[in-house]
C-alpha cells in the first residue's frame, strides 16, 4: 500500500502542470516582466554602446614589378600576410601612429581593443578597432593603417600594400545587443518562475482536490468539508 501511494505522488500529469501554471501565471508574468526590464535598463542606460571602425588592405607586389603572380607568390604573400599582423600588433607601431596624428589616447588601451585579421587563403588583412567613441575608433584605424603602410616599405621594400576598403566612421554599435540582451533576460525571467512555480507547488505537501486525495489513498471520499473562502 506504502508502495502503492509514493508511484501515486511521483506521477505528474499534463493537467497538474497545466492546473500549476495557471495557479502561478500572475507570479510567473511578474518575475518574467521585472528581469526583462532591468535587462532593458541595462543595455540602453548602463552599458556604453561600443563602435567598431575597420579597414581592408591587399599585401601584393609593387607597382613598379610585374604583376603576374605565379603559386609561389601567391602563397609567400599569404604568409607574409602573416608577419604584416604581428608588426601590426606591436607597441611600437601604435604609438608612432597615435603620436603622429596626435590622438589622445595611450597604445596600450589601443591594444587592448585592436584586433588584425588575416582573411584565410587570400592576400587580405583586415584592421579593425572597437571602441566607445566612434569618431576615434574611426582616426585609430586610420592612423595605424597609414603608419603600417610606411613600415611596410621599409621592412619589404618591393612588396606593396593598398587599401582596398577606406575605414568610415561606424553609424550602428556593435555591443551591447540590446534586442538579444532583452530575448535573453526574457527566456531567464521565464524559467526561473516556472521552476519557483513547481517548487512553491512541490513544497505544499496538502492535499488539493478530492481526486488527488483518493488517488493517493486508493479510497473513496463520502464526505468533505466545504472551504469558506469559496
Amino acid at each position: 500500500m506504502n508502495e502503492e501511494i509514493i508511484k501515486n505522488e511521483n506521477v505528474i500529469r499534463i493537467e497538474d502542470i497545466l492546473d500549476i501554471l495557471i495557479k502561478r501565471w500572475k507570479m510567473i508574468l511578474l518575475i518574467t516582466l521585472a528581469i526583462t526590464l532591468m535587462a532593458a535598463s541595462v543595455s540602453f542606460f548602463v552599458i556604453a554602446p561600443k563602435y567598431k571602425a575597420n579597414t581592408k588592405v591587399f599585401i601584393g607586389k609593387d607597382d613598379t614589378k610585374d604583376q603576374n603572380y605565379n603559386t609561389n607568390d601567391v602563397q609567400m604573400y599569404q604568409k607574409l600576410i602573416k608577419t604584416y599582423a604581428e608588426v601590426i600588433m606591436t607597441n611600437d607601431l601604435v604609438d608612432k601612429a597615435i603620436t603622429t596624428d596626435n590622438l589622445n589616447i595611450t597604445s596600450q588601451k589601443v591594444l587592448k581593443s585592436l584586433a588584425v585579421i588575416p582573411r584565410a587563403d587570400t592576400q587580405i588583412l583586415e584592421i579593425e578597432y572597437i571602441s566607445t567613441d566612434k569618431v576615434l575608433a574611426k582616426d585609430v584605424v586610420n592612423s595605424i593603417t597609414n603608419e603600417f603602410i610606411r613600415s611596410s616599405r621599409e621592412l619589404i621594400p618591393n612588396g606593396n600594400v593598398k587599401i582596398i576598403e577606406s575605414v568610415k566612421i561606424p553609424e550602428n554599435p556593435v555591443n551591447p545587443n540590446k534586442t538579444m540582451n532583452i530575448a535573453i533576460a526574457s527566456l531567464i525571467g521565464l524559467i526561473i518562475s516556472v521552476g519557483l512555480s513547481f517548487f512553491l507547488e512541490f513544497m505544499n505537501n496538502t492535499f488539493k482536490t478530492r481526486e488527488q486525495l483518493e488517488q493517493i489513498l486508493g479510497i473513496p471520499v463520502v464526505g468533505a468539508i466545504p472551504n469558506d473562502s469559496d
